[in-house]
């Protein structure tokens, strides 16, 4: 089955994630396994919604928060030497 490599932005999250007072958002790259860049894209999504780091108390979830997929590129498979992909790089809104 290809790899594809997902460039992934995510908006408007509780700054309490990582210790803000003001609303973060990150930047993350998922390497995943599926038949086509449709599925990549629910693929990575599953998978984002069980990272530890993105789970978010009930009492402080936004209705603005937004995950968008910048690219999704078939590749050869995952970069070897960071796996199929993990960490996020934060950034305050508005910053």
């Amino acid at each position: 089955m290809p790899w594809f490599r997902c460039l992934i932005e995510g908006e408007n999250f509780p700054g309490s994630m990582i210790g803000k007072t003001a609303p973060v958002g990150f930047y993350t790259t998922r390497w995943v396994s599926a038949s086509s860049p449709e599925e990549a894209e629910i693929v990575a999504l599953e998978a984002l919604r069980l990272e530890p780091n993105l789970q978010i108390d009930d009492a402080e979830k936004t209705t603005n928060a937004k995950i968008c997929f910048t690219e999704i590129d078939e590749v050869d498979g995952p970069d070897p030497d960071i796996g199929a992909g993990a960490g996020f790089a934060w950034f305050v809104m508005g910053s």
